[in-house]
């Protein structure tokens, strides 16, 4: 009679166990899959903003390059600061004494 509510209990115990284990699985399962959903989003937004960013790293290089080039400084020098070309016959060279 004691083994019967003994075993009775023990199977009852088992039982709760497995549908509690099988419920907290689907549960973990459910969650592992929006978190995972959730980094894709986060990957997709930093890779367009990647893609951004290193269109703008282009623009800015062309940009550079285009500052440096030597007919812009030419440019600026001639018109903004008012440089110009020395005249041949004015240009006397100084030889260095050791």
């Amino acid at each position: 009679m004691i083994s019967e509510i003994r075993g009775s209990v023990f199977r009852h115990f088992l039982s709760a166990a497995a549908i509690s284990l099988i419920v907290i699985s689907v549960f973990y399962m459910v969650w592992l899959r929006s978190s995972i959903k959730s980094l894709e989003y986060k990957l997709g937004v930093l890779q367009h903003r990647k893609a951004v960013l290193v269109k703008e790293q282009r623009n800015l290089i062309a940009a550079r390059d285009n500052l440096l080039s030597i007919a812009s400084i030419d440019n600026v020098a001639i018109k903004k600061m008012g440089f110009n070309f020395p005249d041949r016959n004015k240009v006397f060279y100084v030889k260095e004494r050791i």
